[in-house]
């Protein structure tokens, strides 16, 4: 291993009879803190939003990343950076349109930029403002269908995303988000990837006690990426 594997588990699935346990627990551990917002119309459930975030802000240290899996993600960007977000993540496919002037919008208010895309989406589509983004989330998975399958073609995005970050000399993170689980760390730290979105069947299924839950998380992600090396 070259370097570590950044963890980032989305804290909309704390136990809420736990939470405050949890959040304290977690807080001392991530790397980031995860923030699911779904509108019910991009995909199919309805999460937490820029509140959630709010009633964080002064109980956390973990920089918080709000990842707009919304329609119009615009209405709420501003709303999202009063919350404390760090990072302000929409889906490129909500911004066709206004592009730069929603990442120019999230910079102005003092937040870091990141986009997510769809396996689908081409990487294409965000390659002229990449020198404006922190960090880039790739779905592994269709957003909004749990229980899927990862789809194996991500893994060539990361390696071609590692060569454009290199070959124009920018320095955003490279973020991989959906169905996580052991088997899937090692190939998406030797692609490239830099950051894994730590949902229910990553972290919290592991045992209802966050403490041993955390400590067979990292154990798996410790053991599978023993002898990962980079190409």
């Amino acid at each position: 291993m070259d370097h570590k594997l950044l963890l980032a588990p989305s804290m909309g699935c704390c136990d809420l009879f736990d939470f405050a346990h949890q959040v304290s627990y977690i807080d001392e551990r991530a790397d980031f803190l995860h923030i699911d917002i779904k509108d019910g119309n991009y995909v199919k459930t309805y999460s937490i939003g820029p509140d959630f975030m709010a009633a964080l802000k002064p109980h956390v240290k973990t920089p918080m990343d709000a990842h707009l899996m919304v329609k119009h993600p615009q209405w709420i960007i501003e709303d999202c950076a009063k919350a404390g977000a760090t990072y302000i993540t929409p889906h490129t496919d909500c911004i066709e349109s206004d592009a730069f002037v929603t990442f120019n919008k999230i910079l102005s208010l003092g937040c870091k930029a990141g986009v997510a895309l769809n396996p689908a989406t081409s990487l294409e589509t965000i390659r002229y403002y990449l020198p404006l983004l922190s960090k880039v989330t790739l779905m592994i998975v269709d957003a909004g269908y749990a229980g899927q399958k990862v789809i194996p073609q991500v893994y060539d995005k990361i390696r071609t995303l590692v060569e454009w970050r290199k070959s124009m000399h920018l320095d955003f993170l490279i973020e991989a988000d959906g169905s996580m689980n052991k088997d899937v760390y090692r190939p998406l730290y030797e692609a490239g990837a830099d950051v894994v979105v730590l949902g229910p069947p990553a972290l919290w299924n592991k045992n209802p006690n966050i403490e041993k839950a955390w400590d067979v998380m990292q154990s798996e992600v410790d053991s599978e990426l023993a002898d990962a090396t980079r190409s």
